[in-house]
C-alpha cells in the first residue's frame, strides 16, 4: 500500500508544479515566438481608451473641418474707375470754332450787318480746354504760366463807306482794316474770374491805337457754361478822329454834319455774356451777345447823333468741333 501513496503524492506534486513551470516558461519566451502560433483571425486590435472628460465628442471632431470656415478677406477700398478718355493720349487736339455775329455796320451805326469768321485752338490730350469769350479776338498764347498768358492778337474792323449810307454822302470813308497787337490775360480766380487786355493798331496810316479791357465771371453746371462781364473800349486821338471826327471838307460836302475833332479816351462801356452747351466731347454750341454804350467824344459825334445810335448791340452763335491730330 505504501507505493500507492507515494505515487499519489508524486502525482499531486506534479499536477501542481508542472503547470506553474509551463506558465513561467511561456512568459519568458520571445513575443514573436508566442504569436507565430496564433492565427491572424484570432488577433484582436486593442481598443483605444478614450477619456471623454478630456477628448472632444466624436461628432464634433469629425465635423469641425466641415463647418469651420476660414475668415473672410477684408474688402479692398472701393476705387472710382477712371472715366475712359474719348481721345487718345497722343498727338494734339484741334478745336475749330465758327463764330457768327450780327452787329452794327460800324461803331455808332444803327444799321446792322452779319459777319462770320473761324478761329482755331489746340492743346495736348489730357489738358483741360481753357475757356475763352466769343468776343475775344484771334490770339495765340506765346507765353503761359500760373494762370497768366500773353501773345499776339489780331482783330478785324469793318469800314464805313458813303456808298452804302446815303446819309453820309460827302463824309470821308473809313476803310476796313486789320489791327494786330498784343494781349495779356490773367485768371484772378482759377477757371472762374478772368481779366483780359488787348492793345492793337491798324496797319493803315489813318489807323491809331485801340485797347479793349474786359473781365469775365465764368460758372459751370453739368454741360452748361455761363459767363458775363464788363467791356471797356479805348482809342487814341488818331483813331477817334478817323472814326468819329468830321473834317472841314466833310462839312463843306455835307453841311448836315458839323466839324468835330474828338480826343483820345473811352469809346464805350458795356457788358458781354455767353452760354455754351457741351453736346459731346467733339461738339459745343454757344449763344452770345453784348451791349455797349458810346461815351465821350464818340457819343457826341454828329455822325452818331444825326444818323446813328449810342446804343450798340451784338448777338451771335458759335459752334466748335474738336478732333485729334495724331503724331
Amino acid at each position: 500500500m505504501r507505493p500507492l501513496r507515494l505515487s499519489s503524492a508524486v502525482f499531486a506534486v506534479t499536477a501542481v508544479v508542472l503547470p506553474s513551470l509551463l506558465i513561467q516558461v511561456a512568459e519568458a519566451a520571445p513575443r514573436h515566438e508566442r504569436q507565430r502560433h496564433v492565427h491572424k483571425s484570432a488577433k484582436k486590435k486593442p481598443k483605444p481608451v478614450v477619456h471623454r472628460h478630456h477628448a472632444p465628442p466624436r461628432q464634433v471632431y469629425r465635423s469641425a473641418p466641415r463647418y469651420v470656415a476660414a475668415p473672410a478677406p477684408m474688402p479692398a477700398p472701393a476705387v472710382e474707375p477712371a472715366a475712359p478718355s474719348f481721345f487718345s493720349p497722343y498727338g494734339w487736339l484741334i478745336t475749330v470754332n465758327a463764330k457768327t455775329f450780327v452787329s452794327p455796320r460800324f461803331t455808332g451805326s444803327d444799321d446792322y450787318s452779319f459777319i462770320a469768321f473761324p478761329t482755331v485752338s489746340f492743346r495736348r490730350p489730357g489738358e483741360a480746354p481753357e475757356w475763352s469769350s466769343p468776343d475775344d479776338n484771334i490770339s495765340y498764347a506765346a507765353f503761359s504760366s500760373s494762370g497768366f498768358s500773353a501773345g499776339p492778337v489780331v482783330a478785324y474792323r469793318g469800314g464805313r463807306y458813303d456808298r452804302g449810307n446815303r446819309e453820309l454822302w460827302g463824309v470821308h470813308n473809313v476803310r476796313w482794316t486789320l489791327e494786330p497787337g498784343v494781349f495779356g490775360q490773367l485768371w484772378l480766380i482759377p477757371d472762374t474770374l478772368r481779366a483780359r487786355l488787348e492793345i492793337r493798331r491798324g496797319f493803315r496810316g489813318e489807323d491809331g491805337f485801340v485797347a479793349l479791357l474786359g473781365a469775365d465771371w465764368v460758372t459751370r453746371w453739368q454741360n452748361l457754361t455761363f459767363a458775363i462781364g464788363p467791356r471797356f473800349n479805348f482809342a487814341d486821338a488818331r483813331s477817334m478822329r478817323s472814326r468819329f471826327g468830321v473834317t472841314t471838307a466833310d462839312f463843306l460836302a455835307n453841311p448836315v454834319y458839323a466839324p468835330h475833332s474828338p480826343g483820345a479816351g473811352l469809346v464805350s462801356a458795356g457788358l458781354y455774356t455767353s452760354l455754351t452747351y457741351r453736346y459731346s466731347p467733339e461738339w459745343a454750341f454757344t449763344l452770345h451777345g453784348g451791349y455797349d454804350r458810346l461815351t465821350g467824344g464818340a457819343a457826341s459825334s454828329p455822325i452818331v447823333r444825326q444818323t446813328g445810335s449810342r446804343n450798340q448791340f451784338t448777338v451771335g452763335v458759335a459752334a466748335s468741333y474738336t478732333f485729334q491730330l495724331s503724331r
